[in-house]
């Protein structure tokens, strides 16, 4: 097996997957946005919301604090990852066009991307030492409001993406070791689309359906660097290029929201993703050695579903609180969990906020917690043999500014 294939895979199994932080309103309900449209992020969650959503603007940034521990198998050791600050951002706009039944709107959001980075002298430094990857999606969409109950809508997806990927390579220089290190580094384009079904009864009930496409990420002349390789290894390691596709899976999405009473509302989602899409993955490079090849690895990804659920309470005229918690089934099988992102089954909760600054202007708070559950694994590829444990918070703040005729304060209920 190639060394570079070995490192690229750890940029793939990174980008596969999904975070979910596309709006502070609906992290706060743990996620959910499929069937309530309450601001402009529904052009992520749902874009025939839209529809049913004042012209606004919606700004949002997270932090991401991941504790990834590695329990080695056979030495016993634990080794920590270094404390990392990631921030992934999102900016909605919506706006009806007057005396038409349409909406339309811009998100730009990061639904992949995060990174880890361990010691240079762990026991997995072989496999991976640090990976940084993020990704923007742009995506221009429209709503058709077919009546006062439903609308449909659609987005066009442009996907821009970027990996910087370390590791330490064992080679042999006059009887002695020798710890070279490797590079990748590559960006990546992709297309795709979000389509989405609205609908409501009055104020108490609506509901939605969504599906989300899969994207092609092509990487084309990608980086891949080799530092302190001994001369006598040097022409099996030359510095070269490499192109790749990488498939980001598809999904589908059905969620309801139900108005309990005057002042408290219940949403619940249900996410479904076709990460089957990963059955194996092929690699081509500029230049290839004894030890650098053109091949392809068996991945094996299943589909899995998520759950969501989240409450808010209209507590005043000025502020929303929200609470909810979800269940993420990883894709992941055993045989092929790695230490750049140590997947498995999550359970989160959530809490959020808003406060009326102004009657146009409220400012959004959200905190996330992630608890990844425990996972020993064997990997067969890279023989990584250990236990993983994962816990991320997320703290996030945005800002959401209605625009247009003056609207009433309180309109974080069902409209």
């Amino acid at each position: 097996m190639s060394l570079a294939l070995c490192m690229m895979h750890q940029v793939v199994l990174a980008g596969g997957f999904k975070i979910g932080l596309q709006g502070q309103r609906q992290i706060g309900m743990g996620h959910t946005g499929i069937g309530l449209a309450q601001d402009a992020a529904t052009i992520y969650f749902n874009p025939a919301g839209m529809s049913f959503v004042d012209n606004q603007i919606s700004v949002g940034v997270s932090g991401i604090i991941p504790r990834v521990q590695f329990l080695d198998a056979n030495t016993n050791l634990i080794t920590n990852a270094e404390n990392q600050f990631f921030t992934p951002f999102s900016l909605y706009a919506n706006y009806h066009l007057k005396n038409t039944p349409l909406n339309v709107g811009l998100g730009v959001y990061t639904p992949f991307g995060s990174g880890v980075k361990y010691p240079t002298d762990w026991s997995g430094r072989f496999v991976l030492t640090s990976i940084n990857l993020t990704n923007v999606f742009l995506q221009p969409s429209i709503s058709w409001k077919l009546n006062d109950n439903l609308s449909v809508g659609g987005g066009f997806v442009y996907s821009l993406g970027h990996v910087d990927l370390n590791r330490q390579i064992p080679l042999s220089s006059n009887g002695g070791q020798v710890e070279a290190s490797g590079n990748l580094e590559g960006a990546a384009s992709g297309l795709g689309y979000n389509l989405g079904v609205y609908f409501k009864t009055g104020k108490v009930f609506s509901g939605g359906l969504t599906y989300h496409s899969r994207v092609d990420m092509k990487v084309d002349n990608g980086n891949a660097v080799f530092n302190n390789i001994p001369a006598a290894a040097a022409s099996s390691f030359p510095n070269t290029t490499f192109t790749t596709e990488l498939p980001l899976p598809g999904e589908v999405g059905l969620g309801t929201a139900f108005r309990i009473n005057e002042d408290l509302t219940l949403a619940l989602d249900l996410n479904y993703t076709f990460w089957n899409s990963f059955k194996s993955l092929g690699f081509d490079y500029a230049d290839n050695t004894d030890r650098l090849t053109d091949e392809a690895s068996p991945r094996n990804y299943e589909n899995a579903w998520a759950a969501r659920g989240g409450l808010q309470w209209d507590a005043s005229n000025r502020t929303t609180i929200r609470a909810g918690l979800f269940y993420d089934q990883t894709p992941v099988q055993d045989a092929f969990v790695n230490p750049e992102l140590p997947d498995n089954n999550k359970i989160g909760a959530a809490f959020g906020f808003s406060y009326w600054l102004e009657d146009r202007l409220s400012l959004d708070v959200s905190l996330l917690y992630e608890d990844v559950a425990k996972r020993q694994t064997l990997n067969t590829e890279t023989q990584l043999h250990g236990t993983y444990r994962t816990k991320v918070m997320i703290p996030g703040v945005g800002v959401n500014y209605l625009f247009g005729k003056k609207i009433k304060k309180r309109t974080n209920r069902m409209n």
